[in-house]
């Protein structure tokens, strides 16, 4: 054993008995030192260094990685992390065409480009890929407009600054300076440029639909070309464990009454829930993955179907759940049919012995269940356990980590929660090796991991009832819709659904005294608001009208009239020069991250480093901003 190897191993050693959470598989072989410093120096001077050199790179030790980290100032968490500006972020370079557009940095004294992508979609936030969307394009398809997606990588930003006299631009114009804060890094700075022909030659995700597979420079998945719930594997391309599958299977199954609950049918992804991808916008940063799921039944596609769309990142896979308004109805009529429906979603994991797994909501203890095929009692607490919490933490114990962020609208003891009665919902959690299906390729759970649901929530359905009745398959965004629903409220269009809500919120006071004071009532809707992402105003902007319009209407917290707060809100916004027709429609962004560690924090601080993520910030022409730092 060499000096290092013995180092390395008593390091693994220390951290395992100071701190069971923070312990991480050590890979102590590595690539021959001299070859992995030539590498980091290409890779500080170019980030498609690391897609060249990926091959050679396979046996990387886990000091390497580190070191790679550390040369770039990142932590694990922003080595991974992809930055996206919208257009209305850069106005004054509205109305430019894309393909003109590129992004450049300094990286060892040269001016070069980096990696970037400009995504556009349609008006309900779905990725625009021309032939496939069933709505308008948000703008014009081709030009950069105001809620166009500008996607990059915090790590491939430069450290260093444009210096004209230093650094030549040999083609096109420079139109802005970017400055990259993070909490725990240095500040980056990228350049917007114009007509220059460099590109970057790094692609950090391909996608190929005919063969249904998807590859980074880190991980690969193979999958049925026809049907994206059918996983055939996935597996890491680095370490020790390089193009071992990780996963068995992905299940979901719906046991619903159709208008009468004894006459009931069991929908699942082995027979009749088909994800069929149609599409794809394969970038350098990200592949957008445009899907069509619809139900089958008695081998006949049924009137059920809906668009999505997944985004593979190097190291992330993001499914953005869409609230636009025409969802409202699409929501309305599917529950119509549905009478006491059971849901199970689960991922069967393979090859995961060792591996250990915890949730945020019973993280407080820091316990961890640990893969080993029986069950223990604290793994019988995770798969009873209601919500996981802000997010779910896997050590693979193979150099791999997965942390899945939630940000799902229902907040543990939050508003939405409080109006999902009727329903039970649970996580799900299996770690025994007897435990077998008819769905699984590899018998036993090793984990399984999911969540369940029973019933129908009764306040929501009477919500869905009484939602004022406007033509919203018309209406292009929420912003839009508020307008109208404001106009409504003049003809008592919302006395059936204030009247539902009330009841509910004074049977929540009566029975479990909750929401006593309507600044806890306004301070709650706003803690569920802030899982999603609200696209078109300013996300400060947006919570500073919407509590200070309840503030201002609602005098008792069981007499809530919501046509009054969004009258309020669009005088509030007129006083404040804020157009709220701008609000188009709402996301909800659950990612699973693939660190290689979470880092020595554990789980809980590489949370709150997702919610502290990396900000981008205009800082105004090149000429400008170059003379004085700011």
């Amino acid at each position: 054993m060499t000096g290092r190897q013995a180092w390395i191993g008593l390091t693994a050693l220390f951290l395992t008995l100071v701190s069971p959470l923070q312990a991480r598989e050590i890979w102590t072989e590595g690539v021959p030192d001299p070859y992995f410093e030539h590498f980091l120096d290409f890779y500080k001077a170019d980030p498609s260094a690391m897609s060249r050199w990926a091959s050679g790179l396979r046996n990387i030790s886990t000091d390497q990685l580190d070191r790679t980290l550390k040369a770039l100032d990142t932590t694990q968490f922003t080595y991974l992390y992809p930055m996206e500006m919208k257009g209305f972020e850069l106005a004054a370079h509205n109305g430019i065409p894309t393909e003109e557009l590129s992004l450049m940095a300094v990286r060892a004294g040269k001016l070069i480009p980096i990696p970037f992508q400009i995504d556009e979609f349609d008006k309900t936030g779905l990725i625009w890929i021309e032939g496939h969307n069933d709505h308008k394009p948000e703008g014009e398809p081709g030009i950069f407009d105001d809620f166009d997606e500008l996607a990059f990588m915090f790590r491939d930003g430069g450290r260093d600054r444009f210096d004209p006299q230093q650094h030549a631009l040999k083609e096109g114009k420079m139109l802005e300076e970017i400055r990259l804060d993070s909490p725990r890094n240095q500040p980056r700075y990228i350049y917007l440029v114009r007509n220059n022909s460099e590109r970057s030659r790094a692609d950090y995700v391909q996608v190929d639909l005919e063969k249904g597979h998807i590859e980074t420079t880190l991980m690969q998945m193979d999958y049925e070309p026809k049907d994206f719930t059918q996983i055939k594997g996935m597996s890491p391309r680095l370490g020790p464990h390089k193009d071992e599958n990780v996963i068995d299977n992905i299940y979901v199954n719906i046991s619903t009454g159709i208008f009468n609950q004894n006459l009931r049918v069991d929908l699942d992804t082995r027979k009749n829930i088909k994800a069929t991808p149609i599409a794809v916008k394969d970038g350098a940063v990200r592949a957008s993955i445009l899907v069509k799921a619809r139900i089958w039944y008695a081998y006949l596609p049924t009137f059920f179907s809906q668009k999505f769309q997944v985004d593979f990142y190097e190291q992330s896979v993001t499914i953005p759940s869409r609230f636009a308004i025409g969802s409202v109805k699409v929501l309305k009529f599917f529950l119509m049919f549905l009478r006491e429906p059971r849901i199970h979603f689960a991922i069967d994991f393979h090859n995961l012995d060792g591996a250990r797994i915890t949730y945020d909501s019973v993280y407080g203890k820091g316990q961890y269940g640990t893969v080993d095929g029986v069950m223990n009692d604290f793994e019988h607490t995770l798969g009873t356990t209601r919500l996981p919490g802000d997010w779910l933490h896997m050590d693979s114990n193979q150099g791999w980590e997965m942390f899945f962020s939630n940000h799902m609208p229902v907040v543990p003891d939050g508003l939405f929660d409080a109006f999902l009665n009727g329903v039970t919902m649970n996580m799900f959690y299996e770690d025994d090796k007897t435990s077998t299906t008819k769905h699984e390729r590899h018998p036993g759970a090793t984990p399984r991991l999911g969540f369940e649901s029973e019933g129908m929530p009764r306040t929501v359905i009477d919500l869905l009832g009484a939602i004022p009745k406007l033509d919203y398959l018309d209406m292009d965004s929420l912003g839009e819709a508020i307008l109208a629903l404001a106009d409504a409220e003049e003809d008592g269009a919302f006395d059936k659904y204030d009247e539902v809500v009330n009841q509910r919120l004074r049977e929540l006071q009566e029975e479990e005294d909750r929401f006593t004071t309507v600044e806890a009532l306004a301070d709650a809707f706003l803690a569920d608001l802030n899982r999603m992402n609200f696209s078109g105003i300013a996300r400060d902007d947006f919570n500073s009208l919407m509590r200070q319009a309840m503030l201002d209407t609602i005098k008792e917290v069981d007499q809530v009239h919501h046509g009054k707060i969004l009258q309020r809100m669009v005088e509030l916004a007129e006083e404040r020069d804020i157009d709220i027709a701008r609000l188009r429609y709402a996301t909800m962004d659950n990612t699973l991250w693939f660190p290689a560690w979470v880092g020595e924090g554990g789980a809980a601080d590489f949370h709150w480093q997702v919610s502290h993520a990396p900000s981008a910030k205009p800082l105004g022409p090149v000429s400008a901003s170059v003379a004085t730092a700011p």
